[in-house]
């Protein structure tokens, strides 16, 4: 055998887990010897493996080269007239194979390589210590460690098998990581290379504040077909608290793309308190309608002791410009801090655009609107009525001025549309009144945050040049011109404490004075936050991973 066709059987041999053939270009080491004679024998852990002889087949120290193999390669099989065969494998994207150690017998086609392996192609890296196999039938055994690492995916099993005529590895007893944020762990895993697919069975999965010996929380399954850094499906699925089952399910699904709306742990019940609501709970199910997860329908619940149940369902749809929201929902005021102010919205369409930026500049522009029908009921009267409103605005990142101190900034036009009836008391008759009103919010906001070690602080100026009346306390402002300033201590790793203040720039009045106690709850954050001016608590408990 000359040395180029020994080259292509070795070739072939090493292609474990790339799902190769015989077909392309490789990276190989050059002063390659070999006998006939390839002997087994079972170790003393019970496995076959060949014994390797005493002297030196492969040195790792040896100089490598990249040459073309002999073979159907694209641009050799046109010269011969023949079909060319994708293995992936292209002057482009080579296989490169580095051992210690290799053998190989061209009678039988068994293949070994020992020491320290590395294989890669593309983005696709395989670490071990020893490879065995058969280039006739492309069956490979890793008998010991294997971690297998690109972009998404960073895994570690403890033996793999791989069949390179179907391009499918098996991973036993596997654990490691999707695009950083997730992490899998089972007693099988088989990845289907021409889907990119990693079936996962009798597994479960967390995020990666929560992993521990017992995670905090996790979705466990009888089997998990996982996307790599796309989505994932779970099949007889539980959703647990530590040992604890919350709920299961036949069938659920959802995307491993960190900016997307749809999570797996939103039915986690957090809890939530506030002077004006009192004691509550908050959590949700999104079901996936399409299976990119571009449309689901969602149930999010809210429930206190003071205000009762305040639900939001509803459709989502994700579109490449930004997203519709279909639904029906009560939601509280974010703008008007009197608290316990909620709306009904039956129904109501929202839209948000994506961040355009300019030029390929740090600037960049957003739209969000709103059409719908708002019902508001407080001490005394009842309004209700069409609603339509439009954002417009235009900010950038955050600006860096300095190694400590950053610049935020946005300014916009935002106009409301309210068609209402009103029912109120007067002289203890009902009397109903009908009415069209326009606002108009002509807007700025500047802001500084800078941080030192274990203390930042924060200043931040909005002001708002409103002309027009809305008939709603909802999304009523409580200052036009609000200034915001506070700063933050961080007592130890877990602990921090913060002191801020919210003033009326108009009349220099301080609004609310906030202390607030921050505490590290591994996969969960929380704060208790008391206001010294409206004598009001609030106490919330978050998690990191996730958004609710």
């Amino acid at each position: 055998m000359n040395k180029l066709k020994f080259k292509r059987a070795l070739i072939l041999g090493c292609a474990l887990f790339l799902g190769t053939g015989s077909e392309g270009y490789a990276s190989a080491a050059d002063g390659i010897t070999y006998e006939e004679r390839f002997v087994v024998d079972e170790d003393h852990k019970g496995v076959v493996r060949p014994i390797r002889p005493a002297e030196v087949l492969v040195n790792r120290n040896n100089a490598k080269t990249k040459e073309p193999v002999e073979s159907d390669s694209p641009s050799s099989a046109a010269k011969k007239g023949k079909k060319a065969k994708d293995t992936g494998i292209s002057p482009e994207h080579p296989l490169t194979f580095t051992a210690d150690y290799i053998r190989y017998n061209h009678s039988t086609g068994d293949v070994m390589a020992e020491g320290r392996i590395d294989m890669r192609q593309m983005m696709d890296q395989y670490t071990t210590e020893y490879v065995y196999g058969n280039t006739v039938t492309q069956q490979y055994v890793i008998p010991g460690a294997v971690h297998w690492k690109n972009a998404t995916t960073d895994m570690t099993a403890q033996r793999a098998e791989y069949d390179g005529a179907a391009s499918i590895g098996k991973f036993y007893e596997f654990s490691g990581w999707d695009s950083g944020l997730y992490y899998f762990k089972g007693d099988k895993g088989t990845y289907y290379r021409k889907d990119n697919k990693v079936v996962a069975d009798r597994g479960y999965f967390t995020t990666k504040h929560a992993v521990a010996k017992v995670p905090d929380y996790r979705i466990e399954a009888n089997s998990i077909e996982i996307y790599p850094g796309d989505h994932y499906t779970a099949y007889d699925v539980k959703l647990k608290v530590k040992n604890t089952t919350l709920i299961s399910l036949p069938k659920y699904g959802a995307s491993l793309k960190s900016d997307n709306a749809i999570s797996p742990w939103s039915l986690l019940p957090r809890p939530k308190y506030d002077s004006d609501n009192g004691w509550g709970w908050h959590n949700g199910l999104e079901l996936p309608i399409t299976h990119n997860n571009d449309l689901y329908f969602y149930v999010r619940n809210e429930w206190y002791t003071k205000s009762g149940y305040k639900p939001d369902v509803g459709l989502h749809y994700s579109t490449p410009f930004g997203w519709f929201n279909f639904h029906y929902a009560e939601k509280e005021s974010s703008i008007n801090d009197e608290g316990g102010l909620w709306i009904k919205k039956r129904p109501s369409l929202e839209f948000k655009s994506n961040r355009y930026y300019l030029f390929k500049s740090p600037f960049y522009v957003g739209l969000n609107g709103e059409i719908g029908y708002w019902d508001e009921k407080r001490a005394g009267s009842h309004r209700k009525g069409s609603y339509k409103g439009f954002n417009v605005y235009i900010s950038s990142n955050p600006i860096k001025l300095g190694k400590f101190l950053t610049f935020n900034w946005k300014a916009g036009v935002a106009k409301d549309y309210y068609g209402y009836k009103y029912e109120g008391n007067n002289l203890r008759k009902k009397r109903l009144f009908d009415g069209n009103e326009t606002r108009e919010n002509k807007y700025y906001s500047v802001g500084l945050m800078g941080k030192y070690r274990a203390v930042s602080a924060w200043i931040n100026y909005t002001n708002r040049s409103i002309t027009g009346y809305t008939p709603y306390l909802y999304d009523a402002f409580s200052t036009t011109k609000p200034l915001n300033m506070g700063f933050r201590i961080e007592l130890t790793p877990k602990d921090a404490v913060s002191i801020s203040w919210t003033i009326d720039a108009k009349n220099g009045d301080v609004d609310h004075r906030y202390y607030t106690y921050y505490r590290d709850m591994h996969s969960f954050y929380g704060w208790i936050r008391y206001d010294t001016v409206e004598k009001k608590t609030t106490f919330m408990i978050m998690p990191k991973d996730f958004k609710f």
